[in-house]
């Protein structure tokens, strides 16, 4: 028979448990945060509310099943080999990897992992592991805290673009944006590009120290700027400034800058802000400021649009100068709002110009167009002010459309002489091509004059010097004769078309050889033909002599040391196209290396002391100008083939 007191202090302990259980798993579900628990091996006890929602799981799903069950396996495999290599031991990609290092610290352990909802999705979420101890101090489980990072992810690239938006902003606005240390030279952190259009010195100048904006100031002004600088940062209020600054020409511009200072804590560290040119509104600041002081003088002003208006956008007042501008009647003028008048593209910006003014005593300038009554617009510059206390507005515009229509007339002018500018650079291309075919093509033929003389010595016979000389005479002539056509060709360049002439591809091939003759003997290469399936073209002779030539040469320059040299020309029809093929027993190229940069300008691919890269160059050069496109084959120590496919 039991103790009855013992029966009842078992029951009120087990009450108790049962208690403080339901009660953590109320603190639990209250949470904000996703929490889950799980035995020593890693199973999971407990899940509540927020981690059902976070993971899409029902705490009946997962209770009873291991953890790692959320985790991708090749995620788990890349921890378990990084633990493993720290450590020096052997980590399996298992539950273990994830408590690894809270088990060893006995603490609380933070880090980043990809987690897989119950959907399939990945999330990136900061997981917190914190070990469970029992009653005894013995680790008897561990807790998971999970936070989802996939929306701070999110946030930090979306500020990375803002960030780039910013500078984009930045280059674009036209004015200075700084960012400076507040000490006395003002020593820049940053600067946009825009600072050389006002100061006339480039940003690295002030970058480097080399120029600052201290010793820019007008003396009459520094005092004045310092004072309210220091005034307004100490009461961490933004400052405005208008004063003078000397451009790198010498000469005093004013600029209006905006800026506030940047704390870190109490401590102010630097100063950011605006600043642009207005000294054409200082200008017309100071010019309204004297007509204001010569109130009826000004206001008759016959050039001048003088006129007095109210806050709500209505003349009171205008100079007779309106009507003989503009064309309207003073009641006209009077019967309507002023924005009726103001052309639609610069509404938006002639009402913020007039809230500024209605905001503010100083003397405000900006520019719209404003409409006449035959339909047409003039551009003109407004210099405003206003008395907020009777609400009324000042303003005086003056005629700027012939100064727009010469802006414009520059702007073209700029555009025609950029045409101007690429027309001549053609041109100077063009020539400097005429000079490398010219140089390039006879030196083929003076140096076949050299060969052929070469072939003469003490020994020679009178037959010997005459056949010589027969072939030399044929030389002259076809060099005069290349002359003349490489002349017809620098006329032609500068025509908008070429001439074309019906050719026989043997009569070029003639020409060729028997200019060649001398290094052909030499050489004793053999020149062979096939022109039966196309013998004839239309096309600019001198190009086609020239191309003809340079192969030639090219298959007699880099002919093999170990056999006689044959070249063989074929011309042939290929899907309507003309094909000319010249195909030799050379040296061959490797085009592995060299098949990118084959007709590159003075590139060459052979250790020969005549090589100058140009002749292929120039064959390109040529059968592009005519429409047409030239490919090659090639293998070292067996020969070349040339393909032109005509236009």
């Amino acid at each position: 028979m039991q103790n009855p007191s013992t029966d009842s202090e078992g029951e009120n302990f087990l009450y108790s448990r049962v208690e403080a259980f339901r009660f953590q798993e109320s603190v639990l579900n209250a949470s904000g945060l996703a929490i889950m628990a799980t035995d020593q091996s890693g199973i999971i006890t407990r899940f509540n509310t927020a981690a059902e929602k976070l993971l899409g799981y029902k705490a009946e799903e997962v209770i009873g099943r291991p953890w790692i069950i959320f985790h991708d396996k090749s995620d788990l495999l890349k921890r378990a080999e990084e633990l493993s290599a720290i450590t020096g031991a052997k980590i399996d990609p298992s539950f273990s990897t994830v408590a690894h290092e809270s088990l060893d610290s006995g603490s609380a352990v933070k880090g980043e992992w990809t987690l897989i909802l119950k959907d399939g999705s990945r999330i990136t979420a900061a997981l917190t592991v914190v070990p469970l101890r029992d009653e005894a101090g013995s680790i008897s489980g561990f807790a998971g805290i999970i936070t989802n990072l996939t929306e701070q992810k999110e946030l930090k690239a979306q500020v990375a673009i803002s960030d780039q938006k910013f500078t984009q902003l930045a280059e674009n606005i036209p004015g200075i944006i700084y960012l400076c240390l507040n000490d006395e030279c003002f020593t820049i952190i940053y600067l946009n590009d825009h600072v050389e259009t006002v100061t006339g010195y480039k940003k690295e100048d002030f970058l480097s120290g080399k120029i600052t904006f201290s010793s820019l100031l007008h003396p009459d002004d520094q005092q004045m700027i310092v004072d309210t600088i220091n005034k307004s940062v100490a009461a961490r209020k933004s400052y405005h400034l208008r004063y003078r600054m000397r451009n790198a020409s010498g000469e005093w511009r004013w600029v209006d800058e905006t800026g506030v200072g940047v704390y870190e804590g109490d401590r102010l560290t630097m100063l950011e802000g605006f600043l642009y040119d207005i000294t054409l509104q200082k200008a017309a600041e100071e010019k309204l400021q004297k007509v204001a002081e010569e109130n009826l003088r000004f206001f008759n002003n016959p050039v001048n649009l003088n006129a007095v208006s109210d806050f709500g956008g209505f003349l009171q007042r205008i100079s007779p100068s309106w009507s003989k501008m503009l064309g309207w009647t003073e009641r006209e003028l009077k019967s309507k709002p002023v924005m009726d008048f103001v052309h639609p593209d610069d509404v938006e910006r002639t009402q913020e110009a007039l809230r500024f003014i209605s905001k503010s005593r100083k003397v405000h300038t900006f520019e719209n167009r404003f409409s006449c009554k035959d339909g047409s617009y003039r551009w003109l510059l407004w210099a405003t002010a206003s008395d907020p206390e009777t609400k009324t507005i000042y303003a005086s515009a003056i005629d700027i459309s012939a100064r727009k229509k010469s802006e414009e007339n520059i702007l073209d002018s700029k555009s025609n002489l950029e045409s101007l500018t690429h027309q001549l650079q053609e041109q100077n291309r063009k020539l400097d091509e005429f000079a490398h075919i010219i140089s390039h093509n006879l030196r083929a033929p003076v140096n076949n004059i050299k060969a052929l003389i070469n072939l003469l010595d003490s020994k020679s016979e009178i037959s010997d010097y005459q056949l010589i000389f027969d072939k030399l005479k044929n030389v002259s002539k076809n060099l005069s004769e290349t002359m003349n056509e490489l002349m017809d060709t620098l006329k032609v360049k500068t025509q908008p078309q070429v001439d074309l002439t019906e050719i026989r591809f043997k009569e070029v091939l003639d020409k060729v050889v028997q200019s060649l003759e001398g290094e052909l003997i030499v050489a004793q290469a053999s020149v062979t033909f096939d022109f039966n399936e196309a013998p004839v073209i239309n096309y600019s002779k001198p190009y086609l002599e020239s191309i003809f030539q340079n192969l030639l040469t090219n298959a007699i320059k880099y002919r093999s040391p170990h056999r006689k040299p044959t070249i063989h020309f074929r011309t042939s029809v290929n899907d309507t196209h003309l094909e000319l093929q010249v195909t030799d027993n050379g040296q061959g190229i490797d085009m592995e290396r060299f098949g990118d940069k084959l007709f590159g300008l003075h590139k060459t691919f052979h250790e020969h002391q005549e090589a100058r890269g140009v002749g292929l160059f120039l064959i390109k050069t040529q059968v592009e100008a005519m429409g047409g496109r030239i490919s090659v084959t090639s293998e070292v120590d067996k020969g070349t083939t040339f393909t032109i496919r005509f236009n």
